[in-house]
């Protein structure tokens, strides 16, 4: 008999145990998502603002190249024939290894 009743008391407190890990999990389950969802909208703000801030660059990139398109074709063409040049340059003090591509 008193076996039996040691094992129920113990079994009470184990059952306390339990509920008081439950609540504990509970509340650090809230904590976590309260913690994510703040930094989450943080996050979105600053997506938002830099989506913004390329949105209102591109729109004075757009009227500038309506105001003056002469300009604008000939800087791309510039870059363009820039970059060909470089490009042309980089290539030619590339050694020449003229191997097939089976060959090891």
């Amino acid at each position: 008999m008193a076996d039996n009743m040691r094992m129920q008391a113990e079994m009470r407190e184990l059952q306390a145990q339990i509920a008081q890990l439950k609540d504990s999990l509970t509340s650090q389950g809230y904590s976590v998502a309260d913690e994510v969802r703040h930094r989450t909208s943080a996050a979105a703000r600053q997506a938002e603002h830099a989506a913004k801030y390329a949105r209102d660059e591109a729109a004075t990139v757009a009227g500038i190249v309506r105001e003056h398109p002469t300009a604008a074709s000939t800087a791309l063409l510039g870059m363009a024939l820039v970059g060909g040049l470089v490009g042309y340059l980089l290539g030619s003090q590339q050694p020449d290894h003229r191997r097939r591509w089976y060959q090891y």
